[in-house]
This record gives structure tokens, C-alpha cells and sequence, in this order.
């Protein structure tokens, strides 16, 4: 019941999203069936088995397999990172106790400087990361993860994701649909003016829909973009109260010396998932005081 109440006061707007996301696909299901109570509760069935999928362990081993994470396998990685991760996770575990008990560390075959936490038991590390940090500033990153699963923040993006790949269904199946049509109809239309029209009419279809795609998107982006912000932030605060806030610190002054600058648009600040470095390390800095 804890984890629910923090799914939904933390991740408000990613389950706000996926509710849009299941009213439209009951009005796309309506479309083929005469009841909207049978509409309505197919999506609810289609949904939840996509997201008790997403959520098991196949989902994830999936996501981690499209993240290129894998175990930590060589004695030497187990011997330098598992001792950090093990020492980071019973603060974790001491804060919170309701957090899983089967949390694992994977590396991802990546050179950027970064760490990620997925589904219920992932979290991992880049292999950039692995280089580029001391062992203090990995616990520090590490911690920041495990304020991510405390809050059920992957919990809320994997719910999220699986709205994202019905919606780009739908479209997709809209598309064709229209696609098709307008192919029989320019086929077939000779001189006769109503196929015309009606051959207009569903390239108009065709860019509104394009239109309202985009919109929509947009729309969506921007609401997540706003939660996952304050998860970012949330999950500071959480490495910070679990005793690793110093560690946070350092990392994320290393992680502005090796960042390229560059100028970001309006729309990359409006959709942008992560606050600026800078914000970050004052607010950590405010409670070290």
C-alpha cells in the first residue's frame, strides 16, 4: 500500500499521461465495438497485461537488453564495485524498508558518464562512469539511483512506456489506414469528382492527424518533463539523507568539467528530463549547510 501511495504522489504525471493514453485507445477499440463498457474494459485488459509484462522480470530483462546492461561478471568489477553498491544500498534499505530486496548492479556498455535505474530490480552503471569516477563519487551516483527506486519513479516511466508503444500502434494502424485509401482512391478516381474529393478528404485526414500527433507529443513531453525534474531533484534529496550528498556533489562537478557546453533551445529546455548541474549542486549544497 506504501508503494502505491508513492506512486502516486511521486509520479503523478506519468499517470495522469497513461490515463490519457487508455482513453484513447477505448475510443479506438470503440470504433470496432458497439459497447463503450466493453470498449473500455478491453483496453483495462490489454493495458494491464502489457504492464504486468513490462514489470516482470522478462520486461525488464528486455529493457536491460535494450540498454546493452549486463551483470557484473569479472572478479575485478565485483571486487571494486560490488562492495560501493552493497555499502549504498543498506542505507538505502535502512531508509527505506519497503525497497526491493533483490536489487542488482548491471554495467552498461557505454562510454558517456551515467547510471540509470529500471524497472523494479536494475540498476546500472556506464562503463564511462566506471572510468571517469572515484569510489565515493560512484556511491554517490549509486545513491541517487536508489532514491529512484524508493520513490517508484521506474516504475511510473515503465507504465509510461507501455502507453507510448499502444499510441504509436494506434497511429501507426491510422496512418496505413489512411495511407491505403488515398491509394485506392487516386487508383481509381478517374474524372469522377466525388472519389476526388474524397481522395482529398483523407490526405486532409491523413495531416491533421500528423498535426495533432505532433501537438499531443509536444503536449506530453513537456507534463513529464516537469515531474521528471522534481524525480531528479527527489532523488538528490534522497542521496543526500542516506549520507551520500558530498559523494553526489563532487560527481556532478565532474560531470560539468567533462560535459560539452551548448546552447539549448527553448524546446529542449521545456522538455528537458533532468534539471541544470548547476541547480542541482547549489540545492545539494543548501543541505550540506
Amino acid at each position: 500500500m506504501k508503494q502505491i501511495s508513492k506512486l502516486l504522489k511521486y509520479n503523478w504525471a506519468y499517470l495522469l499521461w497513461f490515463g490519457v493514453y487508455l482513453f484513447i485507445g477505448t475510443i479506438v477499440i470503440h470504433l470496432f465495438v458497439e459497447s463503450a463498457g466493453l470498449s473500455f474494459l478491453y483496453a483495462i485488459i490489454i493495458y494491464g497485461i502489457s504492464i504486468a509484462i513490462a514489470l516482470s522480470p522478462i520486461g525488464e530483462m528486455i529493457l536491460r537488453a535494450i540498454e546493452g546492461a549486463t551483470p557484473v561478471l569479472t572478479q575485478e568489477e565485483k571486487e571494486y564495485l560490488l562492495p560501493l553498491f552493497y555499502e549504498v544500498y543498506e542505507q538505502a534499505k535502512e531508509k527505506t524498508p519497503e525497497i526491493s530486496p533483490e536489487i542488482n548492479l548491471y554495467i552498461a556498455e557505454s562510454m558517456t558518464v551515467n547510471a540509470f535505474a529500471a524497472g523494479r530490480k536494475t540498476i546500472a552503471v556506464t562503463r564511462g562512469a566506471i572510468e571517469a569516477l572515484d569510489r565515493e563519487q560512484l556511491k554517490g551516483i549509486l545513491a541517487h539511483e536508489f532514491g529512484h527506486m524508493a520513490h517508484n519513479d521506474t516504475k511510473a516511466l515503465l507504465i509510461t512506456l507501455v502507453g507510448n508503444g499502444f499510441f504509436s500502434l494506434i497511429i501507426f494502424v491510422l496512418k496505413f489506414f489512411m495511407d491505403l485509401l488515398q491509394t485506392i482512391f487516386v487508383a481509381i478516381q478517374g474524372r469522377n469528382i466525388i472519389l476526388v474529393f474524397l481522395s482529398i478528404l483523407t490526405w486532409l485526414s491523413r495531416l491533421l492527424i500528423d498535426i495533432a500527433t505532433i501537438v499531443f507529443v509536444l503536449f506530453g513531453n513537456i507534463l513529464l518533463s516537469f515531474n521528471s525534474i522534481l524525480n531528479e531533484c527527489r532523488a538528490d534529496s534522497y542521496a543526500y539523507t542516506i549520507g551520500y550528498g558530498e559523494q553526489l556533489i563532487s560527481s556532478l562537478y565532474l560531470l560539468r568539467k567533462i560535459s560539452l557546453p551548448s546552447k539549448m533551445t527553448l524546446l529542449e529546455r521545456l522538455t528537458a528530463t533532468h534539471p541544470h548541474i548547476d541547480i542541482r549542486i547549489e540545492r545539494l549544497e543548501q543541505m550540506e549547510k
